[in-house]
């Protein structure tokens, strides 16, 4: 990597936290505005709800001056813990599901229902549509994903309790990046039983990216605007 008017820099995508309610008189999870302002409900019903936050990172500065920015790690800080209230008698385990995506892209709405599943970057199974399959990992920055539920042996039956951390999955590429606009999505998806869920709560999280913007060669910079540019063009 060129050393010449080389700068470290850390970016920071900030997330704040949310509250995701059952509904009883329209039986659909809604986000408590007041709690959570800029989150919003992507798909919701009685069993369950996927509600999405963007926080953008501007490098329109760094892309005038023809730099890259080269990332060198990320990582998460949170401000509280998560905790659900879920009915005392359950038929079925509920679930809850945190993610995090910064991507040099954009993700249209059917890429973040799709992530839930498959994050984007893999390989997508079959009877996939709208176009999934265009990212590879070159595009998310930082992806991570977790997953909870409730600790039968620890919670206190119908009352609001700490969500046990199942699963923890990273993805992320820390690939070089000439972008524009770094896009930065937190998704929460909760699952459970018709009329067996409360409420969820999130603390507010923040992502580091500390790394170095320098310049590169000139094709290699050409190259990388040129993928960026027809990933973003194929929403």
């Amino acid at each position: 990597m060129p050393k010449e008017d080389e700068m470290q820099r850390t970016l920071v995508a900030e997330f704040p936290g949310a509250f995701i309610q059952f509904d009883g008189g329209s039986e659909v999870w809604l986000i408590d505005s007041s709690y959570s302002g800029s989150w919003e409900i992507l798909n919701t019903g009685q069993s369950g709800a996927l509600a999405v936050c963007q926080q953008d990172i501007d490098l329109s500065g760094y892309a005038m001056d023809r730099k890259t920015f080269y990332p060198y790690s990320s990582f998460e800080q949170r401000g509280g813990i998560v905790s659900g209230s879920f009915a005392a008698t359950l038929t079925s385990q509920p679930y809850v599901a945190e993610l995090t995506i910064i991507s040099s892209v954009p993700l249209n709405t059917n890429d973040l229902g799709a992530a839930t599943t498959v994050a984007p970057g893999f390989i997508i199974p079959g009877g996939y549509t709208n176009q999934q399959g265009r990212f590879n990992r070159d595009v998310i920055v930082h992806g991570e994903v977790k997953w909870y539920t409730i600790d039968s042996t620890l919670s206190v039956a119908g009352g609001n309790n700490t969500l046990k951390l199942m699963e923890r999955e990273i993805f992320s590429s820390l690939e070089p990046t000439a972008a524009d606009k770094l896009y930065c999505y937190k998704l929460i998806l909760v699952s459970a039983a018709k009329n067996e869920g409360n409420a969820v709560t999130f603390p507010a999280t923040r992502v580091l990216l500390p790394g170095n913007i320098a310049s590169e060669p000139k094709l290699e910079y050409m190259m990388r605007l040129k993928r960026s540019y027809e990933l973003a063009n194929q929403l």
